[in-house]
C-alpha cells in the first residue's frame, strides 16, 4: 500500500491502495492537454425567449491562444418571418462589419486545461456600422475559471432599433470543454463507490454502483444517515438525533496510457433531526489511478457558518465523525 496526503478545498486524499508492483499513473510524465472553446450568440427574442443563434468553436492546446469573429444578421425564417437569424463566423476577423447589428471580435487563450477546471484568458470587441478599427463601440478581457459545460457572459446588448423589433438584446458567452478522445468516446468507467461512516466503534456503509461513459459526469445521492449523538438530548427526547447527507459526482477519463483521470466532488451536510439549521461542507479531488485500484477519500466536518448557533458541543462531535468515500474505478468492457 502506498500512502498519500494531499489537501485541496477540504478534502484529504487519505490512502491510494495500489496494485503491487505497479505504479500511480499520476507520477508518469505529463499528458499534453487540449479545450474546445465556444463563443456563443445569444438572443432574446421579442416575446421572450432566449436562444442560441450561432455558435463559433476552437480547439485550443494548453497555452496556445486563437482568433475569431462573429457578425450577426437578421433573416427569413422558414415560416416567412422576417425575424430568422444568421451568424457568419470566421477566424479571420474582418475589419468593419458588414451591416447594422453586431460583429464580435473574439481571442481566447487556455491557460489551463482540466477536467472541470478550464482557465481562458480572453479579448473582445463589439463593433457595429460607423464605428472604426481605432475605435469600437465596446471591449473588454478578463480571465475565466470554467467548468465543463459552464459559460461566463462577456457582453449584453440592449434592445436596438438595428433588430427592427425582432429581439430585445444579444449577448456573447463563453463556455468550454475538454474534446475527447476518438479511440474511448464510446468507452464506459464503472465506479463502486462506498460510504463509510464510523462514530464510537460502529460503522455503516452504503454502496452505490454506477456506469459512466467518456467524459460523463455522473450524479450519486447517498440519501439520509441518521446517528445519535453522545450529548443531552432536547427537553421531552430520548437522543440527539443527527441527519446527515451526502452528495456528489464522479467524471473520468481513460488516457492514452491506460490509466483513468478522476475527478470526484463531494457534499457533506448534517443538520439535527428536528433543528432549525443545516451546516455543510463541500470540495472536489482530482487524481490519475490505475483501473482497479481503490481510493479512499476523507470528507471534512461541517462547518459552523451561522453566528446565530452556539453548539460547539454539537460540532466538536460531528468532527469525530469519520465519513470517507471509498471509490474503486473499472473499465466496463
Amino acid at each position: 500500500m502506498t500512502i498519500k496526503t494531499a489537501a485541496k478545498a477540504g478534502f484529504v486524499l487519505a490512502a491510494l491502495v495500489m496494485t503491487p508492483g505497479r505504479r500511480l499513473a499520476g507520477d508518469q510524465g505529463p499528458v499534453a492537454r487540449k479545450a474546445t472553446l465556444e463563443f456563443r450568440v445569444l438572443a432574446t427574442s421579442s416575446d421572450g425567449e432566449t436562444h442560441s443563434i450561432g455558435s463559433l468553436l476552437m480547439g485550443v492546446e494548453e497555452g496556445g491562444s486563437t482568433t475569431g469573429s462573429m457578425q450577426v444578421k437578421r433573416s427569413m425564417a422558414p415560416d416567412g418571418s422576417p425575424c430568422g437569424s444568421n451568424v457568419t463566423m470566421s477566424v479571420a476577423p474582418p475589419t468593419t462589419p458588414d451591416g447594422p447589428l453586431p460583429l464580435w471580435l473574439v481571442e481566447g487563450k487556455v491557460r489551463r486545461a482540466e477536467m472541470d477546471d478550464i482557465r481562458v484568458e480572453y479579448a473582445w470587441k463589439r463593433r457595429v456600422e460607423g464605428d472604426t478599427a481605432s475605435s469600437p463601440g465596446a471591449s473588454g478581457r478578463g480571465e475565466a475559471r470554467l467548468s465543463e459545460g459552464g459559460r461566463a457572459l462577456l457582453d449584453f446588448v440592449p434592445a436596438f432599433e438595428a433588430s427592427a423589433g425582432c429581439w430585445r438584446n444579444l449577448a456573447l458567452e463563453l463556455s468550454a470543454s475538454i474534446p475527447e478522445d476518438p479511440a474511448f468516446n464510446d468507452r464506459r468507467i464503472g465506479y463502486d463507490l462506498w460510504l463509510v461512516s464510523e462514530h464510537l466503534g460502529k460503522r455503516l456503509t452504503r454502496r452505490l454502483q454506477l456506469i459512466g461513459k467518456q467524459g460523463e459526469k455522473v450524479a450519486f445521492d447517498y440519501g439520509t444517515f441518521r446517528s445519535k449523538l453522545p450529548l443531552v438530548p432536547p427537553p421531552g427526547k430520548d437522543a440527539y438525533l443527527m441527519e446527515m447527507a451526502v452528495t456528489g459526482s464522479v467524471r473520468s477519463r481513460i488516457q492514452p496510457d491506460g490509466s483513468i483521470e478522476i475527478l470526484l466532488t463531494a457534499n457533506r451536510g448534517a443538520h439535527p433531526n428536528e433543528g432549525s439549521w443545516y451546516s455543510e461542507a463541500h470540495g472536489s479531488k482530482s487524481v490519475r489511478a490505475v483501473p482497479g485500484e481503490t481510493l479512499k477519500l476523507e470528507l471534512p466536518p461541517p462547518n459552523l457558518v451561522d453566528p446565530h448557533v452556539n453548539e460547539p458541543d454539537t460540532f466538536r462531535a460531528l468532527a469525530e465523525q469519520h465519513v470517507s468515500l471509498v471509490l474503486t474505478p473499472t473499465l466496463v468492457e
